[in-house]
């Protein structure tokens, strides 16, 4: 059976979780007409979103949020400029994130004062070229007042 669909329908929900998640009109940009949208065969439900064969995301059950690939961080980045849910990492603790260690409040210079523990975090060098995509466990205050601990649980790291 082939779970790939090209619908409308499914990409116009893909679209609709992105502008929940990430914001008014941030879906259309994320994922463009050309998306392929891959359900899930248990439940016929929104799974994977394609851009020709690079996966930008992953629908994530229970919470029917979106997981993002490095493509789709790229492109989330690109569409929001400046207002990604970012945070940005010291020099000397970029080999942790690529090497996969989860980011500590002592390895990040700034970060996004909207995050909130869940929200999906782009991880970038001071550079601005994105190392990984993670999870948020804290909420920005949180994360520039911590000293110890998790800030983000990484979840796609860039392959070097």
């Amino acid at each position: 059976m082939d779970t790939s669909r090209r619908s409308p329908n499914l990409l116009k929900i893909v679209r609709d979780i992105a502008d929940f998640q990430f914001g008014r009109g941030v879906g259309g940009k994320l994922f463009p007409d050309e998306c392929r949208v891959e359900v899930s065969k248990r439940t016929g439900r929104p799974r994977y979103v394609y851009l020709g064969e690079e996966l930008l995301a992953t629908i994530r059950y229970p919470d029917n949020l979106i997981a993002l690939s490095l493509e789709g961080a790229r492109r989330l980045r690109s569409a929001l400029g400046e207002n990604a849910p970012r945070a940005v990492v010291r020099r000397e603790a970029v080999d942790k994130v690529l090497n996969g260690l989860n980011l500590a409040p002592r390895d990040i210079s700034f970060c996004s004062p909207s995050i909130r523990p869940g929200d999906e975090v782009v991880i970038e060098d001071e550079d601005g070229r994105i190392l990984a995509v993670g999870r948020a466990v804290v909420s920005a205050q949180t994360m520039m007042g911590l000293s110890r601990g998790t800030a983000v649980k990484l979840r796609r790291i860039l392959k070097t």
